[in-house]
């Protein structure tokens, strides 16, 4: 009796709320309201309090306006369906004063979701809008500003499994796990893309953060930055069946920022992996070992210590990659050239293998590793990169060097590597390549 006296009191209260026993399916305010964009995430939230546990959660296939921050939950053996349109507000001061922090690099987020034994699904062309050209266009091409939010965050999760997430114009990052175990994100689709001369700069599609057990399966992701980043503390991460357009590819890092806080990503596998017209493709990046005070985009730190061990990159096709392999260990301060032989990050047992494809210039690889902490057991096993040039019969202009360029700088057993290092590998190089290496 008291469970039916609850029911009517929402249908009465709130008819945007149909509560069905379980199951709670949301319509938008916009309906009672001559269609006018009222803010929906307050029925959001009261759907989620009624069938956040044991229950099921559904968004029709309405559009719904979300001008708040979303906190959903304390979720316990919740199925949510997304069958309609989340569209965020451009509203960039209220969200930069009100988005969720989340620690890692003083980021934001506008929605924080979280539980145990959850399944989010987007159905019937269901999606998320973050309406990112309004951020694309105030950040003008910056590093980032503070309280430009993450899309989503699903934080202290266990057993979460996303099937069928579209996002669409991430407002920043579009995805970050953090503080979960055994997450699943499959059949994945992001674009954040650009319509001025503003790039979609921090639009990374995953990023991972002192989590385990993790899965990245089918994809797809256009965006302006890391396509998939495994940052401090990711451990048994596999990422499978990817395809990425225009970003700065796969990566490990940036890790070693906090000195209180050592990183270990361990046992992390990339694989079956499509690069279109990417800046990066398959690299680890370090802090250097000392400190640093920019902030600028969270960027205070260095100075960390911990581990990268057994990483793999295989079966990679790059078309047109920038700069196909990386390692280097002082992201941060390569600009200015300083630090770079201090990193605490020790780097090991990493391959690449069966990776082929066109670079854009003529650098195939450009692998430093900190002199205070060389790197063991580094491998290329049939890695066959050609620059886009040698494949039209043209020379690369600008520069004497006609070969692919390999540059390597303290690898231990680096003659047994597989790597054909042909040039020494300067502590600084960039993470982003302009051109020809010249000499």
């Amino acid at each position: 009796m008291k469970f039916w006296l609850l029911t009517i009191w929402v249908v009465s209260a709130a008819s945007y709320v149909v509560n069905e026993n379980t199951t709670c399916t949301l319509y938008p305010e916009s309906l009672t309201h001559n269609g006018e964009p009222v803010d929906d995430s307050p029925s959001i939230h009261q759907a989620f309090d009624l069938c956040g546990t044991n229950g099921t959660v559904i968004f029709s296939q309405n559009t719904f306006h979300i001008n708040s921050v979303l906190n959903t939950t304390n979720l316990l053996n919740c199925d949510v369906e997304l069958r309609g349109e989340l569209r965020f507000s451009t509203n960039i001061p209220y969200w930069r004063s009100h988005a969720y922090n989340v620690v890692l690099q003083n980021q934001s987020t506008a929605w924080l979701f979280w539980g145990t034994n959850v399944t989010l699904r987007g159905e019937d062309g269901g999606w998320y809008n973050g309406n990112g050209q309004a951020w694309y266009t105030q950040n003008r091409n910056g590093a980032n500003e503070p309280g430009r939010p993450i899309s989503i965050t699903f934080y202290k999760s266990t057993n979460l499994l996303t099937d069928g997430l579209t996002i669409i114009q991430s407002q920043f990052w579009a995805t970050f796990v953090w503080a979960s175990k055994n997450v699943s994100i499959i059949n994945f689709f992001v674009n954040a893309t650009s319509d001025n001369q503003w790039d979609t700069t921090n639009t990374d599609g995953y990023d991972s953060w002192n989590s385990n057990m993790l899965l990245v399966e089918n994809a797809t992701i256009t965006n302006g930055d890391d396509c998939i980043a495994a940052k401090g503390n990711t451990t048994n991460l596999l990422v499978k069946n990817v395809t990425c357009h225009g970003s700065n590819g796969m990566t490990i890092g940036s890790v070693g920022q906090y000195p209180t806080m050592p990183d270990y990503d361990i046992n992390i596998t990339f694989e079956d992996v499509k690069f279109l017209n990417c800046a990066d493709g398959a690299y680890i990046k370090t802090w250097q070992g000392v400190p640093e005070t920019d902030d600028s985009n969270g960027d205070a730190g260095g100075g960390g210590s911990g581990l990268i061990k057994n990483i793999t990159f295989k079966n990679f096709e790059m078309t047109n990659a920038g700069l196909p392999i990386q390692i280097s260990q002082c992201i941060y301060t390569e600009a200015s050239n300083k630090y770079c032989n201090t990193s605490k990050m020790q780097i090991e047992d990493v391959t690449w293998a069966n990776i082929t494809g066109t670079s854009r210039y003529n650098i195939a690889a450009s692998i430093y590793c900190s002199a205070l902490h060389p790197c063991p057991n580094i491998t290329f096993d049939n890695v066959k990169l050609t620059s886009v040039n040698r494949t039209l019969g043209l020379p690369n202009y600008g520069t004497t060097i006609q070969h692919e360029v390999f540059q390597c700088a303290n690898i231990i057993g680096q003659d047994g590597s597989g790597i054909p290092c042909n040039h020494v590998a300067p502590n600084n190089f960039s993470q982003g390549v302009s051109g020809n290496i010249k000499n």
